[in-house]
């Protein structure tokens, strides 16, 4: 090997090297950045979330085999914005992400109903419920012959707001006893999902004048949040307010008063952690 080949060699397994070094620091930036933003989402942090999660997202790999990360990363700003209320970047977000697993996964991928039901609850949020309902039908079709992915039962609890939505109260009962059903035989007990539907349940009863009915579903989920989501999480403000509705439906008014008393102080304590900056204004 002439000397003038070894180098050029010698450089092309150096340059080789460094970029699989700055990918792998890339990489671990964004596995930094994007955990401590799920964090700071699932905490009700969602300032907080939205700058950590837009910094992971600019670490992204440009490499197309990358492209599930990038998804992810817009699935969860999507349903951050969505929290904040930013609905037109949630939008955005949760379409980028659908296009991007439609084109890497193709359009019938098991990872493409966990976005399908982003936006379900997105259009559900804003008043589009037929676009809700689209969205929500197309991941269950997607899902029908993996009856244990988690998102069959997101599509049923949807679908099942949007049945209540109509006052198809019997239609709604059904696709949420179906969803808690299928949480339990594929041993998701303890799971976060479980206590949602459970409390949709349990206001679903509440409303009909139901609520001895509903005591048993709202205590089991409050179970599942102590364990798992502990008492100061966003969804524990929505548990409060159907169990002091409940209460009050069976005559406890002091016991329902204190809890809707806790709804509101933990509504207002996240409305102030996540109260957007206010504006600084420079001398002109």
């Amino acid at each position: 090997m002439s000397r003038r080949t070894f180098h050029a060699v010698a450089i092309g397994m150096l340059c080789g090297v460094l970029c699989c070094a700055t990918a792998q620091a890339e990489l671990n930036l964004w596995v930094s950045y994007y955990y401590q933003g799920q964090d700071n989402f699932r905490a009700g942090e969602y300032r907080d979330a939205d700058t950590i999660l837009q910094t992971a997202k600019a670490e992204y790999c440009r490499d197309e085999s990358e492209a599930h990360r990038l998804a992810s990363n817009l699935d969860t700003l999507g349903l951050n914005c969505m929290a904040l209320q930013d609905y037109e970047s949630s939008e955005k977000f949760l379409l980028c992400a659908l296009s991007l697993k439609e084109q890497a996964l193709g359009k019938e991928s098991r990872w493409i109903p966990c976005t399908l039901n982003n936006l379900g609850d997105l259009y559900f949020v804003t008043g589009d419920p037929a676009k809700a309902e689209q969205e929500y039908r197309r991941s269950l079709k997607i899902n029908e012959s993996d009856q244990q992915n988690i998102e069959v039962c997101r599509g049923l609890n949807g679908m099942a707001l949007i049945h209540n939505k109509r006052a198809e109260y019997v239609e709604a009962e059904e696709l949420l006893k179906r969803a808690i059903d299928l949480h339990q035989r594929h041993q998701r007990r303890w799971h976060p999902y479980l206590a949602t539907t459970l409390i949709n349940l349990g206001a679903l009863y509440v409303n009909q004048d139901r609520a001895a009915e509903a005591e048993p579903l709202l205590k089991q989920a409050e179970l599942i949040q102590d364990k798992t989501v502990g008492e100061s999480h966003p969804d524990v403000a929505l548990r409060l307010s159907a169990q002091a509705a409940m209460y009050a439906k069976l005559g406890k008014v002091k016991r329902a008063a204190r809890l809707e008393k806790r709804a509101e102080d933990m509504r207002a304590q996240f409305a102030e952690i996540n109260k957007a900056p206010a504006e600084v204004k420079t001398a002109e």
